[in-house]
């Protein structure tokens, strides 16, 4: 009898032990509160493993996850909505990036920064950087090389250097499958798209820096910019398939797809990935 009782009670133990171990696992509870579309609570109950030293496995999941997580909140309208909130009823700053919760997740490694030609906090991919630099061997790690290239803008070195980076990119993992391969040959294509209708017409006078300052020349290049766009643009519609029986193909296919056949014909687009100033 007494040899049963102890049983019982140290099988209670045990099944205690695993349920509060359980219930109180950071990844766990935060792939619960996800199910259920609590993005910002599922990102805030990460914390625990955003905020040790120690290096684990499960720290390195975290820091994949909390990326996703931080940038599908902060773009988000729930983030605008609680920024509101705790303005009004707790005294916040009324600039966002004294708002608490945006300097409590920087100070954990987010890298939220506010960025002005969109006039809204933006998230900066700063636990990706984390991710990369803790564990540079991580499986995460191909994926997360393409959201750390560095965008270029309002000038042309820029932009090339830029340009180059998805190149590199590509080259390197052209062959993984990744999703993000297929969206560096859309924005390859994108901006050669661009660098093209900048050059085309072009009489080499314009002092934008992305003329060369020779007609002819501009116009050379621009050939070369709209090959290239054809060229990634068929690599993207080629490799993403994307048609869907009774669906049709999905609306950055199809879009995709209308901008190759105009782009053939020489029609200029209101789509801009390059800054001119």
């Amino acid at each position: 009898m007494a040899c049963r009782i102890f049983v019982t009670i140290f099988i209670c133990l045990v099944s205690g032990v695993l349920a509060f171990g359980e219930a109180e696992n950071p990844l766990e509870k935060a792939e619960t509160l996800m199910a259920d579309g609590k993005f910002y609570e599922a990102l805030f109950a990460l914390e625990p493993l955003l905020t040790t030293d120690e290096k684990s496995e499960d720290q390195e999941e975290t820091l994949w996850l909390a990326n996703g997580l931080c940038k599908t909140w902060v773009a988000s309208k729930d983030f605008h909505e609680r920024w509101k909130k705790d303005k009004q009823t707790r005294n916040e700053s009324d600039w966002i990036m004294e708002w608490s919760k945006v300097i409590t997740l920087n100070q954990w490694g987010a890298r939220i920064e506010y960025a002005h030609f969109a006039a809204a906090a933006s998230y900066q991919y700063g636990f990706l950087k984390r991710l990369v630099t803790l564990y540079p061997d991580s499986s995460w790690r191909p994926a997360a090389e393409y959201y750390l290239i560095e965008d270029g803008n309002n000038e042309r070195e820029s932009i090339v250097k830029s340009l180059n980076a998805h190149y590199d990119y590509v080259k390197k993992y052209a062959k993984s499958g990744l999703t993000e391969v297929y969206m560096a040959y859309l924005h390859i294509a994108h901006v050669n798209d661009n660098l093209w209708q900048v050059l085309k017409a072009s009489d080499g006078r314009s002092n934008d820096g992305f003329t060369s300052g020779d007609a002819e020349t501009d116009k050379a290049n621009a050939a070369k910019h709209k090959a290239e766009a054809l060229k990634y643009y068929a690599k993207f519609i080629v490799g993403v398939g994307g048609y869907s029986y009774g669906y049709g193909f999905s609306d950055e296919h199809r879009e995709t797809l209308k901008r190759f056949e105009d782009l053939k014909q020489d029609k200029e687009w209101n789509n801009w990935y390059i800054f001119l100033d």
